[in-house]
């Protein structure tokens, strides 16, 4: 067990994968080991089967573990996120990934929900959307940061471990970076100038021919409108414009404001589940 070397990347993204329903794009690793207050030598280790990193989550852990952890990897990782201060550690596995499974139902965690991946084919989606009245949509400009920031952080505000904002430099470094800034595929739509949703859609660069829909959010004076629908449906549009050929997101399955039904409701169908484990250290 030693800590990883950027050298490494390569590895653990083999690790992630083995276990993955998805492809996994180096960029995304490099982004995590780059996290504003992440600390590659403190906070990862790496064996020949196996990959641990502690993340804190603004008073949580967040364990990421990768491969085929053993019970050694799982104590230092808990060990590391006591030191941080953490007492209460969340961690998970995508569904089949038994030995994650096992090994953290074994160390005392308990099993608190599970979020889907959600697919269609551009190709099932003929609906167009359809804005509600004295609403119109543009794109991002130079200058929006902080409007989509500010929507994304109050329309996420009741979502499930969003129960304080993300720091702006922590979203700016995940969010204002290629690939996940494409400012043609973000959407603000506005009412007299207000912002009233946004949309933040980009491609996979690991899935080709995917167009990825990463925040939807409305915020609450124009949900039930119609808004979150004509959102997601114009991101389809943007989609099928640049050749890609499906689209997907990931939700929270327990959402409480509906977006699981939205999503069924345009023809996304689960592709692959994550469940999400929990245990408080002493």
């Amino acid at each position: 067990m030693r800590p990883p070397r950027p050298a490494d990347a390569p590895a653990v993204a083999a690790l992630v994968e083995l276990h993955s329903p998805e492809s996994f794009d180096l960029v995304w690793l490099e982004r995590e080991w780059s996290e504003p207050g992440f600390d590659l030598a403190a906070d990862a280790r790496l064996t020949e089967d196996a990959y641990a990193a502690v993340f804190d989550g603004r008073g949580k852990a967040w364990l990421d573990l990768q491969g085929d952890p053993t019970p050694e990897l799982l104590e230092w990782a808990e060990g590391r996120a006591r030191e941080l201060g953490l007492r209460r550690a969340l961690g998970g596995a995508w569904a089949g990934h038994d030995s994650v499974e096992t090994l953290l139902e074994g160390a005392g965690y308990r099993h608190i929900r599970h979020s889907w991946r959600m697919r269609v084919a551009l190709t099932d989606v003929a609906e167009q959307p359809v804005w509600p009245e004295g609403v119109t949509v543009r794109n991002f400009r130079p200058g929006d940061e902080r409007v989509f920031y500010d929507v994304h952080q109050e329309t996420f505000a009741d979502h499930w471990e969003h129960d304080e904002p993300d720091p702006y430099d922590e979203w700016a470094h995940w969010l204002l970076r290629p690939p996940a800034f494409e400012p043609d595929l973000w959407l603000v739509a506005e009412e007299d100038g207000e912002p009233a949703g946004i949309g933040i859609n980009h491609a996979r660069p690991e899935m080709a021919g995917l167009g990825w829909v990463g925040i939807l959010g409305v915020r609450r004076p124009w949900r039930r409108r119609g808004l979150g629908r004509a959102l997601l449906l114009r991101a389809f549009q943007d989609f099928r414009a640049r050749g890609f050929t499906q689209a997907g997101l990931g939700v929270d399955a327990a959402n409480l404001t509906g977006a699981t039904r939205l999503y069924e409701s345009v023809g996304m169908h689960v592709s692959a589940r994550f469940e999400f484990y929990e245990k408080r250290l002493g």
